[in-house]
């Protein structure tokens, strides 16, 4: 639906799917459009019902995903990449970080990575800032996968249809988000350094990529939490200082 067609149902009184059944006579359209509106209803309500997330992230705009997403946060894991190199082509995935629940989960190069695909299958729903763009697309190339085959919301896009508009970094500070000192000021181009220097034998470099991988996928749940707490969603803040206390 787009909003003319939301504002003339609001206007007949018409603001959930059950009124939609309910009052179905008041509807502000006939014939095959209403009947099929009406199948469509049916099936959200019967997806909602099913707890379908799948059915929600494909069919919900990128300017209303923010409903499933607060609908569905609890079942949430917040998702971060870091890559070899910045090249689709030639890089590969470094480290992948996870954070879901009161658990954070770290997949590693050479030690671990392969045990991402089993965690990715008992997710019900992965959430990332650009990985439309990025986070996906190098975890399907690097795994040799067509897809994960897990519903995604990608968060970057939700918060620009909100009205934030930037990157991950600058959104944190617009939120008032601090990271801990060791992993501050480190971005995307830092992190491929620190990739070769942990391959050039700098196991030290090793940890703090991983440090700050995991720092990137609790700042996205801290930011997704505070972008639907303003928008008036009951979603409970978690604090910052004890989800950054998790960071290896």
């Amino acid at each position: 639906m787009g909003p003319k067609t939301i504002a003339s149902l609001t206007a007949a009184g018409i603001e959930t799917w059950f009124d939609c059944l309910d009052r179905h006579e008041a509807i502000p359209f006939n014939g095959r459009r209403r009947s099929l509106f009406l199948e469509e209803v049916q099936k959200s309500i019967l997806a909602l019902e099913q707890e379908n997330i799948a059915f929600f992230t494909e069919v919900f705009p990128p300017s209303e995903q923010w409903r499933v997403l607060a609908r569905f946060l609890h079942r949430a894991a917040f998702v971060d990449v870091e890559t070899t190199g910045l090249s689709y082509q030639y890089a590969r995935v470094s480290v992948i970080a996870a954070c879901r629940g009161n658990s954070l989960h770290t997949f590693v190069y050479g030690e671990n990575l392969d045990e991402f695909l089993s965690f990715a299958d008992e997710c019900d729903l992965i959430v990332t800032f650009n990985g439309s763009s990025f986070d996906l697309p190098f975890m399907e190339r690097s795994f040799c996968i067509p897809d994960l085959g897990v519903p995604h919301l990608d968060l970057r896009w939700i918060a620009y249809h909100m009205g934030y508009r930037g990157g991950l970094k600058a959104l944190e500070r617009r939120m008032g988000i601090r990271r801990p000192v060791r992993v501050m000021g480190i971005d995307g181009f830092d992190a491929v350094d620190l990739f070769h220097r942990w391959q050039g034998g700098d196991a030290a470099a090793r940890d703090l990529l991983v440090s700050y991988c995991a720092a990137d996928t609790i700042a996205t749940r801290l930011l997704a939490e505070r972008i639907l707490h303003a928008a008036n969603c009951d979603v409970a803040l978690s604090d910052p200082g004890e989800l950054f206390a998790m960071l290896p």
